[in-house]
């Protein structure tokens, strides 16, 4: 039997349902504070701002994880654009930055031309070139040239736009299948068509030292853009030019490849490939001119036999949950360190007001004795610490009190106290010998307290207390007969 009992009382310890023990009657684990509440409130709000930031830097690639590599560039393989979106801009000026005039090209003339390269035969198209104008007006902003620039830089006539609506960069291993874009800058020469050309002198001494300056677009990588991870950028670069030196300039790009993936809940992921050119590198080779060509500078657009492969991964919830959770913890632990000397003397309050209460409503003979302790306040507050001494005095005062009372249940029931009362009413009974008096102490007893006056009867006293005046009073038990 007894080892049964044992079991039942260690099976009971497996419940994962029962009641927890409390100390508060309303059956709260802790005391709650209407500062506490605020300060939860005003956590859970900078927790949900918090979310809604996370969430919306979730979406739009913030901190994600990038991996770059490169590749041989497959058959094939290249970036199409619309040609009136391409800036492909050419112009010069002197050692001091000043424009050369250049009126009906009696200086120098810009053609540019756009080639197909492939096994059997490589075509090429050229195209007069004009002043560029407000058409590089958005570009020139962005590369904080001056508006005077627009006017001496020349691009690709209406023509060209026309022609090829949408432009293709393909590159090729081989060199068996490519296409470039190219311009070349040449000295005016006379000719059947025009004689408006400047004398040789002042040709040469116009373009001696002088820089040349090319601009062109391209697109450069961006992971944290919304919808499309490349953002359009303009380079400009600049170069000096000297008598009797031919400058070939080859301008490579990269074709890019970047796949996105979207995976915000660890299911069903969607991934977006995109691709675009990024510049690369600028080569530049410069020759003596030995045939006495008219061509002193050359530049070419060409896409790079190697492309870049990007794998973007974005955040997903999963990871904004886990920086979400780690961020609530610090703010909580931070907030209990600057709550906790606000929530101990509030507590401490709470227990002081209690034994307060108590004694003004409960009258007994040992409130009364505490005489030390009672106190002008109905109720402490800690707008009443703060104003009066007599009140910061009445708080350590109670606050010994409660220490010894150890918790709240001490303060509001004594349980100890009505113990040791029922003790001493079994000590002053013991203390009379039914053998030897031969007398019912207990029905005299009730005797005497039936007779007594009933509103000393339903006082709040203990018993022990009621009992102890009536007993030295009205009663000598020494005297008691037996009938």
């Amino acid at each position: 039997m007894s080892f049964f009992k044992q079991s039942y009382t260690h099976f009971k310890r497996i419940d994962l349902f029962g009641i927890d023990v409390r100390l508060l009657a309303q059956g709260q684990q802790a005391y709650r504070t209407n500062i506490g509440a605020f300060m939860t409130l005003f956590l859970f709000m900078l927790l949900a701002y918090s979310c809604n930031s996370f969430i919306l830097e979730m979406n739009k690639g913030k901190n994600a994880i990038l991996n770059q590599k490169e590749s041989p560039l497959l058959q094939n393989e290249g970036f199409s654009f619309n040609s009136s979106q391409f800036i492909y801009a050419i112009g010069i000026v002197d050692d001091s930055g000043q424009y050369i005039p250049n009126e009906n090209n009696r200086i120098f003339q810009v053609s540019f031309y756009y080639c197909k390269k492939s096994l059997i035969e490589t075509t090429c198209e050229s195209f007069p070139a004009v002043i560029c104008g407000s058409r590089i007006s958005e570009a020139s902003k962005q590369m904080n040239v001056p508006e005077d620039y627009q006017y001496i830089t020349y691009c690709p006539d209406d023509q060209f736009t026309q022609t090829y609506e949408e432009i293709r960069f393909q590159g090729s291993q081989r060199m068996d299948n490519f296409t470039f874009l190219g311009a070349f800058i040449s000295k005016c020469t006379n000719s059947t068509e025009s004689q408006n050309c400047a004398s040789e002198e002042e040709i040469t001494t116009s373009l001696s030292n002088a820089n040349l300056f090319y601009s062109y677009s391209f697109y450069q990588f961006n992971k944290e853009l919304d919808l499309y991870p490349y953002e359009k950028m303009q380079n400009l670069d600049v170069t000096p030019c000297y008598p009797n030196i031919r400058k070939y300039i080859k301008v490579f790009y990269q074709y890019s490849i970047t796949t996105s993936e979207y995976n915000p809940f660890y299911f069903f992921p969607s991934t977006i490939e995109q691709d675009a050119i990024e510049y690369q590198q600028t080569t530049i080779d410069t020759f003596l001119d030995y045939h006495q060509d008219n061509t002193f500078a050359q530049i070419e657009i060409n896409l790079n036999v190697k492309k870049r492969l990007n794998y973007v991964t974005y955040q997903t919830l999963m990871d904004v949950a886990a920086k979400i959770g780690g961020f609530f913890t610090i703010l909580r632990a931070l907030f209990e360190l600057l709550l906790y000397p606000i929530q101990v003397i509030i507590y401490r309050l709470y227990l002081i007001n209690c034994l307060i209460n108590q004694q003004q409503t409960f009258t007994t003979l040992e409130n009364l004795e505490q005489k030390e302790l009672q106190t002008n306040f109905a109720k402490l507050r800690i707008k009443d610490l703060i104003r009066y001494t007599k009140a910061r005095s009445t708080y350590f005062n109670y606050l010994k009190k409660v220490e010894q009372l150890l918790d709240i249940t001490e303060v509001l029931s004594n349980p100890l106290r009505l113990t040791r009362q029922v003790e001493d009413i079994q000590g002053s009974i013991r203390k009379f010998d039914p053998a030897k008096k031969q007398m019912n102490v207990r029905a005299v007893l009730d005797e005497i307290i039936a007779n007594h006056d009933m509103n000393d009867i339903q006082s709040p006293r203990s018993v022990n207390q009621e009992l102890k005046p009536v007993i030295k009073s009205q009663i000598y038990l020494s005297r008691l007969q037996p009938k």
